[in-house]
């Protein structure tokens, strides 16, 4: 019998948790409506027509190897000029990262951020793999109160309780999964004055 980790039986992911039991629903001819994983592909949006030409493009023409490490340096370079044409901020190539989505880059990150019992502040409700994978670098995913009545807001007062001497990021997820929050300029400001008064790192998760 093959013996599964503790830190692998500990990986709790609440949206993929109904699968198997919808699964066994549905072998009975009940019909379900799911609204567990958003695919914008399969239901929604389709990639544009000049991507997909690319892509195909792209294999035909041999480029189906394994890439650089910190990923491809000409997207690097774009996304490093999108930077600072758009954010103005002073970036090159080096500075970025490619990743396979968010879920990998929060591997890496929480991978060389925590060590066991470190913290990483996330916002209450979160995607489930910031929870999950601080766990399973035996961290501690500690949650801070995003208000509801003024539109999931985060509590910029509640996070500054929360932070400890073993805190070693602030994360934050704009536009919000799960609540679809944009966060507002000023709340962004103080999350950003916060964290460099207690230099920490943000994580900002701005895939949605």
């Amino acid at each position: 019998m093959i013996h599964a980790s503790k830190r692998a039986m500990g990986i709790e992911y609440a949206i993929r948790d109904v699968v198997l039991p919808a699964r066994e629903l549905e072998k009975k001819g009940i019909k379900l409506i799911k609204l567990n994983i958003g695919d914008p592909v399969k239901f929604d949006f389709d990639a544009p027509e000049h991507m997909k030409k690319a892509y195909c493009e792209a294999i035909m023409e041999g480029h189906n190897y394994y890439g650089d490490s910190e990923g491809d340096k000409e997207l690097r370079e774009a996304i490093a000029e999108r930077e600072r044409k758009k954010n103005g901020i002073d970036i090159t190539a080096d500075d970025v990262q490619v990743t396979a989505a968010v879920t990998e880059a929060l591997q890496f990150l929480f991978g060389a951020l925590i060590d066991g019992g470190e913290e990483i502040l996330i916002p209450g409700p979160s995607y489930p793999p910031y929870v999950g994978l601080v766990k399973f670098y035996e961290g501690v995913p500690k949650a801070y109160r995003t208000i509801e009545e003024e539109g999931w807001q985060p509590d910029v007062d509640d996070m500054r309780k929360k932070i400890t001497e073993k805190t070693r990021a602030i994360a934050i997820i704009n536009p919000n999964n799960p609540t679809g929050a944009l966060y507002e300029k000023k709340t962004l400001k103080e999350i950003i004055d916060l964290a460099g008064e207690y230099e920490l790192p943000v994580i900002s998760d701005e895939i949605y």
